[in-house]
């Protein structure tokens, strides 16, 4: 164990203390680190760094080059694989120089005085030591222009009739006693242009558009005024056209094949047009060969482009992002051709994808040590009606052997589910106009599923039908679940005589989690995302609010009826018991970009469930459980609580069934960097623990208490190797045990680090991001 303790402090040494000067040739110095310094605070000085043409190696949480060492490692010897295999995962010392240092000196001079600090000075400051040069840009930002007046001047009626409507007028950013920075002044001209955009100005861009400042009143004031280009004042043809609102005469949908979509948006063949069936609907006109390949609702349902309408942008943009989401269609394109100065006909070319497709997949499984063989069957269809429906079929069957391989064949757990899905582009519910559902982007999934598992403890089946409703509005996603019904059966016979002697005990609660009971479930959550639709880049917030509810509507039925009840007081129906809680959940996270390649993640997830009425207890797919590859990576899934509560096997394994609870707490914060390549790295700490809302004796120090549950926050830390390829994330992530509230074993204690690392340690490999 010492050895190989020394074994990685050395090779941590190797890599980070290797001369970084290694490859740096004489007389010249390596680039160690760049500062940039102002006399005003109110400089963002993170976002003059894009300015700069030279920046130094990239380090690790700040301090360590780590690709910079491992370049140094390598020998001169180019004939050796081992070398060139360094200088290719590594990274080549930036040599300091002088002219990139001016460049950059130049280009932040030119920033400062377009964000309004006309009088500016930026001076390089190089201090050389040995072969080490460390760069500072010192900026003097002297006292910036102020816009004195701001005012729209365009000498044209239509433009000006919606920019000044009383009912929705156009409000500038720009206000008096702001600086004058040439950043918000483009900005501006942006925004000017997205709102005639969006009032029927088809072609107007923003470089019809310019600024005059007028500073000569001096005091460092600017009158600013915002004009049209020479040559679009005037009241000619062509200013009147470029100026004109368009309005959208007719709405052609095309479905056909690619040749004939490009055929006919260019009007180069009559014939392509003529060989093609028409059908009007609603207002518009629908072009296809043979028949439509989605139907004309659902076509229009999810068009926000309308017939003898003003242009509007912002609706192009809507129709094609919606459009784009249904199943069927491959790709759209939106096509506008001119009439007059002020018509035009809008043309939405649909190109469909592939109806149907079918996955097979067979994979190998290790669960907990348990290895097993799985297979997959999925089928889909993206058109089942004709209106854009996606069918959805799936079966899974996994063996496992439980145990050594000498019981390969005699103590394993099989599993076999299939489910059924048809998921429409709409809301489907009675009384619900076409206005309100083309209004809003939403969807309807009507489910079907069933699931048979034969464990050595029991044998279980499991059948459910859900409803569920998702719709979104700008930055949030609602997903409501109208029906989620459940019916499990458990007979008693197939339990295990040991399974039922040691956990289903008539004192135990756990006696009715493995029971034959039916759930009818309700809930609804909300997703906030700050990033959606925006670009990618900054400080994104994510939250989810949950809250679900069970058994209340049966359990008013049974009142109603004057149902019977059991032994234990609950209502039963078919002789069946049904559960009856109620749930919340709460999960935030932060993402701060420190860099652009550096980000400190905050994420902190609270739930509770509350059994009352008809259920003693949370049904087990419900409750909470520590630990796991998302969790409190000290930890494994199932090993960690409720709350102090340590072990029931006498043999010493871990009593994965009663490791759960129905409080969860859960507090992480994750510091994530880049290596190189695909490669990121992060280091993590985590904290957190479950606890049972009820004091159940087979779960002795699980119950929570306000003067207690602080002690019993398990703690763990670690370091994490993350491959990003765009589309997905692999994530290896080493957790290790700081605090154990076990209140049994040897474990109780803070753990020091490498002390019994086979045990503290855990290792996971996962596909995407914790949180």
């Amino acid at each position: 164990m010492k050895r190989l303790r020394l074994y990685k402090i050395v090779l941590a040494l190797l890599i980070v203390g290797c001369s970084s000067t290694k490859y740096v040739p004489d007389g010249q110095y390596l680039l160690n680190k760049v500062k940039i310094v102002s006399d005003n605070k109110s400089i963002n000085k993170e976002s003059l760094k894009p300015y700069l043409r030279q920046t130094p190696n990239q380090r690790v949480f700040s301090a360590f080059r780590l690709q910079l060492g491992v370049y140094s490692l390598s020998g001169r010897d180019t004939t050796r694989w081992w070398n060139n295999w360094l200088k290719r995962a590594g990274e080549k010392p930036v040599i300091y120089d002088e002219s990139a240092a001016e460049l950059s000196r130049n280009e932040l001079n030119k920033e400062m005085v377009n964000r309004g600090y006309a009088k500016a000075t930026v001076q390089t400051i190089a201090e050389k030591h040995k072969k080490k040069v460390n760069l500072t840009y010192k900026i003097t930002s002297g006292e910036p222009y102020k816009i004195e007046n701001f005012k729209i001047e365009i000498p044209n009626d239509s433009l000006l009739k919606a920019i000044n409507s009383q009912k929705d007028p156009y409000v500038p950013t720009i206000k008096k006693g702001m600086i004058f920075d040439i950043n918000a002044l483009e900005k501006e001209r942006t925004d000017l242009t997205a709102f005639l955009k969006q009032r029927g100005f088809y072609t107007v861009t923003k470089d019809h558009f310019h600024f005059l400042a007028d500073t000569t009143s001096g005091n460092l004031k600017a009158n600013v005024s915002l004009k049209l280009r020479a040559g679009l004042a005037s009241n000619d043809s062509i200013a009147r056209k470029l100026l004109s609102r368009k309005i959208i005469r007719n709405v052609t949908f095309l479905l056909t094949t690619t040749e004939r979509t490009q055929a006919y948006t260019a009007g180069t063949n009559r014939d392509t047009r003529e060989k093609m069936d028409s059908l009007w609907y609603d207002g518009y006109r629908f072009l296809f060969s043979k028949r439509p390949l989605i139907s004309c609702n659902s076509l229009i349902s999810n068009t926000f482009i309308f017939p003898n309408s003003y242009y509007n942008d912002k609706m192009v943009e809507e129709t094609y992002s919606a459009l784009n989401a249904l199943p069927p269609v491959k790709y759209v394109n939106v096509v506008f051709r001119e009439r007059t100065n002020d018509t035009m006909d809008c043309i939405i070319v649909i190109n469909p994808d592939k109806n149907q497709s079918f996955t097979v997949d067979v994979e190998g499984t290790n669960s907990g040590g348990n290895f097993g063989v799985a297979g997959d069957f999925s089928y889909q269809h993206r058109n089942i009606f004709k209106g854009a429906q996606l069918f959805k079929f799936h079966a899974r069957y996994s063996y496992e052997a439980l145990g050594s391989l000498s019981n390969l064949f005699s103590y394993n757990a099989t599993e076999l589910s299939t489910d059924v899905s048809v998921k429409y582009p709409t809301f489907v519910f009675p009384f619900l106009g076409q206005e309100f559902k083309r209004g809003i982007n939403a969807s309807t999934a009507f489910t079907i599923g069933y699931n048979y598992q034969i464990r050595p403890e029991f044998t279980r089946t499991l059948a459910n039908v859900g409803i569920k409703y998702a719709w979104s509005r700008k930055n949030l996603f609602y997903t409501f679940d109208l029906l989620n019904f459940n019916y499990i059966y458990l007979p008693k016979d197939r339990i295990s005589p040991d399974f039922e002697k040691n956990y289903l005990s008539n004192s135990s609660p756990l006696v009715y989690s493995y029971q034959s009971q039916m759930i009818l479930r309700t809930g609804i959550s909300i997703n906030y995302n700050s990033q959606r639709g925006k670009k990618t880049g900054g400080n994104i917030t994510n939250w989810r609010l949950g809250i679900a509810e069970a058994g209340n509507l049966l359990n008013a039925l049974c009142g109603v009826f004057n149902s019977r009840r059991d032994s234990a007081n609950h209502y039963r129906i078919f002789n069946l018991s049904f559960a009856q809680y109620v749930k919340g959940d709460f999960d935030f996270s932060y993402n701060q970009e420190i860099t652009k390649d550096n980000h400190l993640v905050y994420h902190l997830a609270l739930g509770v469930a509350c059994p009352y009425g008809n259920a003693q207890i949370i049904p087990f797919e419900e409750r909470y459980y520590a630990g796991g590859a998302n969790g409190i990576r000290g930890w494994s899934s199932y090993t960690l609580g409720p709350g102090s509560y340590y072990n029931k096997d006498t043999d010493g394994k871990i009593d994965f069934v009663n490791k759960i609870g129905d409080i969860n707490l859960l507090a992480n914060l994750e510091y994530r960097f880049k290596i190189g390549w695909i490669f990121e790295g992060a280091a993590f700490t985590d904290a957190g623990n479950i606890w049972t809302i009820k004091n159940y004796s087979d779960q002795p120090g699980g119950f929570f208490k306000l003067s207690e549950f602080y002690k019993q926050i398990a703690w763990s830390y670690g370091l994490g190797l993350r491959m990003n390829f765009n589309y997905f994330v692999l994530r290896f992530d080493f957790g290790y045990k700081l605090f154990n509230p076990a209140s049994g074993g040897a474990d109780n204690k803070w753990i020091r680090p490498l002390t019994n690392v086979k045990r503290n340690m855990n290792m996971f490999f996962a596909i995407g991001y914790p949180f």
